[in-house]
């Protein structure tokens, strides 16, 4: 293995690893922010009026947002693609694409919450009653155009990438458990998105939400020590 390859895999590995933990801690900033009612960030009225350190709890959820479910992706996506190219042709270059528009929208979702929260809470903070409710109103649709526009979109393209990427990892020695977890993460991705049309299926929606951060960040975490693993045993194919 060449030197640069051994590079590749190591920052891989470890990008995959901290990403995991950061996604982790995204889920629990949000958590701590809404003591476990997340339908809360989509009420402009609760979250302007938030004290200023949990304010800057949730911003800090939007960075680990960042840090954790999006840009250490776009290393994953990378290296498979590098490194299954040769056997998923067109199709894996159609899967490098699905997942950096995962990370583009994910990212642009957490960066406009990340962004707006404070100003719009010192404007409903200074003003009158006309003003209050204008920025209530703009935080609103700021959270439901991250969570129920950008992140919504993301189900079809990470199901994709999953259906791409999986069966070739299939046909390593990753071990059954990691495919598994790579399989539910694509496919509660993909009812996430269906359930996301049909107002009734609000609950089933939630509760593919639910099963993705807890999954994917476990997958991350189980995908970059295997990584590990592989490259101190030299056994890494490149």
């Amino acid at each position: 293995m060449s030197q640069s390859s051994n590079a590749a895999v190591r920052f891989t590995a470890w990008t995959a690893i901290v990403g995991g933990l950061f996604a982790y801690a995204n889920v629990g900033l949000v958590l701590a922010v809404t003591r476990g009612d997340t339908a809360m960030i989509l009420d402009g009225a609760s979250m302007l009026a938030l004290p200023a350190d949990q304010r800057d709890l949730f911003r800090w959820g939007m960075f680990a947002d960042i840090l954790g479910f999006y840009l250490p992706v776009l290393a994953i996506g990378a290296y498979l693609w590098h490194r299954f190219r040769d056997r998923t042709g067109a199709m894996g270059d159609m899967a490098l694409l699905a997942i950096a528009l995962y990370a583009i929208v994910g990212v642009a979702g957490a960066a406009l919450q990340l962004a707006a929260l404070n100003p719009l809470a010192q404007l409903h903070a200074g003003g009158d009653a006309s003003v209050r409710a204008a920025a209530e109103t703009a935080w609103t649709a700021i959270a439901n155009a991250s969570q129920k526009g950008l992140w919504w979109s993301e189900g079809p393209v990470v199901l994709f990438w999953g259906l791409v990427v999986g069966p070739q990892l299939g046909k390593e020695a990753w071990g059954q458990p990691r495919l598994v977890l790579l399989k539910i993460t694509g496919w509660c991705f993909g009812l996430f998105f269906l359930s996301g049309m049909f107002a009734a299926l609000e609950p089933l929606m939630k509760a593919m939400l639910v099963i993705v951060v807890l999954i994917f960040p476990l997958w991350m975490l189980s995908f970059g020590t295997q990584l590990l693993r592989c490259w101190s045993g030299r056994a890494v194919i490149t």
